[in-house]
């Protein structure tokens, strides 16, 4: 019996340290430096695979959401911006973290436009 516990509890320590959720507090910046939008992510991560979802309110007032999966490597994301309600298609964004490891930044490429996006852990 003690034998069951102890292993279950191992397992449960050894998944909760690769598997974790956040919020992110995040703002897409126009190349001219002008937010476009401003909202949340809540992303889950496993490993290094990364999924979630983005509620955002643009400048004008309107919602824009997407769903968001990829990887994290060496501290940096690589996420694609995918069935994005406002119409953009093939987005990624490559977000390295400042030096405090709690900010992310870097660019989104969406077949030929570019933006920049910078998420906070909140």
């Amino acid at each position: 019996m003690i034998k069951l516990a102890l292993t279950t509890a191992i397992a449960v320590v050894a998944f909760s340290a690769t598997a974790f959720a956040a919020s992110y507090s995040v703002t897409e910046i126009s190349t001219s430096g002008i937010k476009r939008a401003n909202g949340t992510w809540k992303l889950s991560t496993e490993g290094d695979k990364v999924a979630g979802a983005a509620d955002m309110q643009l400048d004008n007032g309107s919602v824009v959401t997407y769903k968001i999966d990829g990887k994290v490597e060496g501290g940096v994301y690589t996420l694609n911006l995918k069935d994005r309600t406002d119409g953009k298609k093939d987005c990624v964004w490559t977000g390295k973290p400042n030096e405090s490891g709690k900010v992310y930044e870097g660019p989104v490429q969406c077949g030929s436009e570019k933006f920049t996006i910078r998420a906070g852990v909140q």
